[in-house]
């Protein structure tokens, strides 16, 4: 076999919205999401400082990796592929930026004392439009869902519709400033903390608002876990002259359930959206600062790890388990995974902090020196089904000639243009994408040979593949192959295959490409018509599988991830009118493992997962699929 790759590398960060192309392509065997596996995580390293606009006080990254940062001197846009910086003046110093979609931005600008402010809306380093807002707005915030805008002003909030020409609507508050605000887009709730536990409550639907007093201390913090849909409170009081400091559980209703109390002052608070763990500032009666992790589901503190001074932000990268908090003296405390805490440097004053989950990226804006510091994960572990190495899932593709072709994700559930990387595929009679099986940190395939042999076909990274390693003879009598994800919870990348009498293996990973001791893990195996690997499909942190039986009923086998399986769940019939199921991964760029499907006329479904039960509506990607003979 000739495998042929391209020598251009597709940008790490590539930009949003190229045409759309389609192909045709078939299933042959089935895949999982693995979305980022990798070896434990390390302390991360300051990469380079970029000078942007004076006093930068607030940032956030869209999602195409743009960075936005509000200054005195107006935007400061950081190009995501090119590092240039474009500082753009928006008539006013920029108080609060937040971003929407992957190259949107809604900038909040304070006008002159008494007058109206404005939110100016950028795409890219471009200004277009503005939109007026009451006097003095600072903090901005998004429903990413609605995609209304909130911008918080003197003693109100202006509400944004987009869908609506930027119509606004104003919501008067009483007698203070917003503090902050936090969305819930799931619900459509917006949650504005204000002092003497005063809470607002803004239905995003109507825009009524009920406010709530929870408590007789002030309001500090909140945080929404995004899976979960739980809003969480920092409440900072005193009792008997001693600061004593609540977290709670922010219900939609007027009380909050109190999970964690302690006598030190809490104040900034965020949440780890895939292990649930919250993570607390919090501050001793002797001016110590620390991080408090807590458990909400035991109400029970994890960890308590000290920290050199104050945070002035927290920032959490669910995707890596790993929390940056900037420090009032400098630099910023990097808690990984293991609870262990590491100083990275940073400009002077740091101030603000954003993550983009993607890349590993985070940036912190530095006041005092007018600038920004990128902190690179030392460890950013692959994405699964990414073969050029940009943080997007890709398809692979054999048409009816073995020509092997890439289909490069866009990361939103559309493609750029497929490039040829490899031809005489046609002798493989079974093709799976395990992820980095061989753990060099690229994406790899598994392909069968009509001869049983099973080859291990390296990626490189640039779209091509290292030569190819035999790892395994016999395997012709295995009628389905797929891969299962670390599916026996030992951080490797496993394998399961039926075999003619319909018993499923578990074929474990070693990491480096080779195999442990195969494990049976089922029987009965051979009605299913279909069995794909879709990685956690639940969000429950286990792999898990999904088979279509012969009547077109279509089944999740969640992984336990200790090799086994919980119930079973339907999710859906009428399947059989599909011609190939399969997984590539978080296709759709939501971190939620998706299925695509291919229909009787040629055409391309995406199921774009919910993380849940809730089975997704799919939206059609592509016509004319059905000339290609295997898809991965």
């Amino acid at each position: 076999m000739n495998s042929v790759a391209s020598g251009s590398t597709v940008s790490a960060l590539k930009k949003l919205g190229r045409k759309r192309t389609t192909a045709a392509l078939a299933v042959v065997g089935a895949l999982t999401l693995s979305l980022l596996v990798g070896s434990p995580a390390r302390a991360d390293s300051t990469s380079f400082d970029i000078a942007v606009g004076t006093a930068p006080h607030d940032i956030a990254v869209s999602g195409n990796g743009d960075v936005y940062v509000a200054t005195d001197s107006g935007v400061s846009v950081i190009d995501a592929e090119t590092r240039k910086v474009t500082t753009v003046d928006v008539g006013g110093v920029a108080q609060g930026v937040a971003t929407l979609g992957s190259s949107s931005a809604y900038v909040s600008v304070a006008g002159k004392a008494g007058a109206a402010g404005s939110v100016v809306i950028m795409n890219e380093a471009t200004v277009a439009g503005r939109v007026k807002t009451g006097a003095n707005p600072r903090t901005v915030a998004i429903n990413q869902v609605t995609r209304k805008v909130y911008v918080s002003y003197s003693y109100g909030i202006t509400v944004i519709d987009p869908w609506a020409e930027h119509a606004t609507v104003d919501i008067p508050y009483y007698n203070s400033t917003p503090r902050s605000m936090v969305v819930d887009s799931s619900r459509n709730r917006v949650f504005v903390p204000t002092s003497g536990g005063v809470l607002t409550v803004i239905d995003g639907q109507t825009n009524f608002k009920n406010v709530y007093v929870l408590g007789g201390g002030d309001a500090i913090g909140h945080a929404v876990n995004t899976r979960t849909n739980e809003v969480f409170q920092t409440l900072a009081g005193s009792y008997l002259g001693r600061p004593q400091s609540d977290l709670g559980i922010v219900e939609d209703s007027a009380h909050a359930s109190f999970l964690y109390r302690q006598d030190e002052t809490f104040g900034k608070v965020a949440v780890d959206s895939w292990t649930g763990n919250v993570y607390v500032e919090s501050t001793n009666a002797g001016g110590s600062s620390s991080i408090v992790l807590v458990n909400p589901a035991t109400g029970r503190k994890i960890a308590q790890i000290s920290v050199p001074s104050e945070p002035t932000a927290l920032a959490v990268d669910s995707t890596r388990h790993r929390t940056y908090a900037p420090l009032s003296r400098g630099g910023v405390s990097v808690i990984d995974s293991s609870n262990t805490s590491s100083v990275v440097r940073t400009g002077v004053q740091p101030v603000a902090v954003a993550v983009h989950e993607y890349t590993g990226a985070t940036y912190v804006a530095n006041q005092g020196s007018a600038s920004v510091t990128v902190v690179q994960s030392a460890d950013p572990r692959p994405v699964k089904n990414d073969f050029n190495n940009d943080r997007n899932a890709d398809v692979l593709a054999r048409d009816g000639s073995g020509v092997l072709w890439l289909y490069p994700g866009d990361g939103a559930g559309d493609w750029l243009d497929r490039r040829q990387v490899g031809q005489g595929w046609n002798v493989m009679t079974s093709m799976v994408t395990p992820g980095d099986f061989n753990g060099d940190g690229y994406s790899d395939i598994l392909a069968r040979d009509s001869s049983g042999v099973l080859w291990l076909y390296g990626g490189n990274g640039s779209a091509g593949w290292l030569p190819r390693v035999q790892i395994g003879v016999g395997w012709s009598g295995m009628t389905a192959i797929t891969s299962a994800g670390d599916f026996n919870g030992d951080g490797n990348l496993d394998v399961a295959a039926r075999d003619g009498s319909g018993v499923l293996w578990l074929y474990p990973g070693n990491g480096k490409g080779a195999w442990l001791t195969r494990v049976q893990i089922g029987s009965g195996w051979s009605s299913m018509t279909d069995i794909v690997g879709v990685g956690d499909f639940n969000t429950d942190g286990s792999s898990d599988v999904m088979a279509r039986d012969s009547g077109g009923r279509l089944w999740l086998y969640p992984g336990n991830g200790a090799g086994g399986w919980l119930p079973q769940v339907q999710y859906g019939q009428g399947w059989n009118g599909m011609t190939a199921l399969f997984a590539t991964g978080d296709f759709s760029g939501d971190r939620k493992a998706d299925i695509m499907a291919r229909d009787a006329n040629g055409a391309m479904w995406l199921f774009s997962g919910s993380g849940g039960a809730k089975w997704p509506i799919g939206s059609v990607i592509g016509q004319g699929w059905n000339g290609m003979t295997a898809i991965l």
